[in-house]
């Protein structure tokens, strides 16, 4: 009988082994759920948002558009053939697509509304049926950015006399009225956002400020997502940008740890060619040390076309065409090589019907 029940444990054992070994095996090759799907190939998808509004007479705006590729030697197709969609947001402003959501958002300056949008396999838009919008908070909304880690997308408010960095929890699945999960006061008036920047092991967002301030501000992301408050947000580090107009566009990569930053021309009409685009590298040492700074490169000059450069974005994967995209008020949609500097024109360029507000650029390589 001993014999016996030696052997039934020693079964028993087998089993539970082999049971343990199997979830475990089930376990280390399941997606985690804040993964994204892995493209079966590499991505490389310009989002531009336009800030036009449409007449009566004149039908809806197709007012988002990606070029995809991006990063290939034809990345500007002919005319009309580009991937387009009207979202009819009351002048388009921040664009954003998650690859974690499998979720596009446009933010609506003149309703406060956020948008959602669809990308299937192929690049295609395709709209959905919700929204969501903050008319008691939001004021003059701009940029959006989306963080994974914390679940929450940021939204600059540039009203004067409330100008703030709002936060809105578990945005894949928000309707109807909202109210930020938390907001931050701020001195000056914000405009465009940037992440994937960590200075001493410190995930930062980046905020570039418009008019007169000539500033980028970082924050720290676990002082200003934690909590449910109002708070006066006082950034971090502070960043001058000497000589500059009025900074708008910034963009960062983490890969070339470079950050791009764009400066509005002094000619609000756009007739003079006199936009520019700052260049940092090493750019998380200088943003922690601060103070006033030259960037390391300027691209500026006639032959660049730049007027009133916007927005600004960066493919820096290294087993990717590496280039920096810009956004120009004056209705083009400009590709510089990413060692661009002084009076370079672009390597590619398109003229728009429409007045291009933000860019977002979506690049992946296949498997990660």
């Amino acid at each position: 009988m001993f014999a016996l029940n030696d052997v039934s444990m020693r079964r028993a054992f087998l089993l539970s082994f082999l049971v343990l070994l199997i979830v475990g095996v089930w376990v280390t090759c399941k997606r985690a759920d804040d993964e994204p799907d892995y493209p079966i190939s590499p991505i490389s998808r310009l989002y531009v948002s336009f800030s036009d509004l449409a007449t009566d007479d004149s039908g809806p705006l197709e007012n988002i558009v990606v070029y995809d590729p991006a990063d290939s030697t034809d990345y500007f197709p002919t005319t009309g053939s580009s991937e387009a969609l009207n979202s009819t947001p009351k002048r388009g402003m921040g664009i954003f697509f998650s690859p974690i959501l499998s979720q596009g958002f446009q933010i609506s300056h003149d309703d406060t509304t956020v948008k959602y949008f669809s990308v299937n396999d192929v690049g295609t838009l395709g709209t959905t049926s919700r929204s969501f919008k903050d008319t008691v908070q939001l004021h003059s909304p701009r940029a959006i950015e989306y963080d994974r880690y914390s679940d929450l997308l940021f939204i600059t408010n540039d009203a004067t006399d409330t100008a703030s960095l709002n936060m809105y929890y578990n945005p894949g699945k928000l309707s109807g009225q909202q109210y930020p999960k938390k907001r931050l006061q701020l001195d000056a008036r914000p405009w465009d956002l940037a992440s994937g920047m960590k200075i001493s092991d410190d995930s930062v967002m980046l905020v570039s400020m418009l008019g007169d301030t000539k500033q980028i501000w970082a924050f720290k992301m676990h002082n200003i997502t934690a909590g449910d408050q109002l708070v006066k947000g006082t950034p971090d580090y502070t960043l001058t940008i000497t000589g500059a107009n009025d900074l708008r566009g910034i963009a960062y990569s983490d890969s070339l740890d470079m950050l791009a930053i764009t400066d509005l021309g002094e000619d609000a009409s756009g007739t003079t060619v006199d936009g520019k685009v700052y260049l940092i590298e090493n750019a998380s040492q200088v943003i922690a040390s601060g103070g006033n700074i030259l960037p390391s490169r300027i691209i500026t000059g006639a032959a660049t076309t730049l007027a009133n450069p916007v927005d600004v974005a960066i493919a820096g994967s290294p087993d990717r065409n590496q280039f920096i995209y810009v956004a120009d008020r004056n209705k083009r949609i400009l590709r510089f090589a990413i060692d661009a500097a002084s009076d370079t024109a672009p390597d590619q360029s398109v003229s728009t019907s429409l007045t291009p507000s933000f860019i977002y650029l979506d690049a992946r390589s296949a498997g990660k």
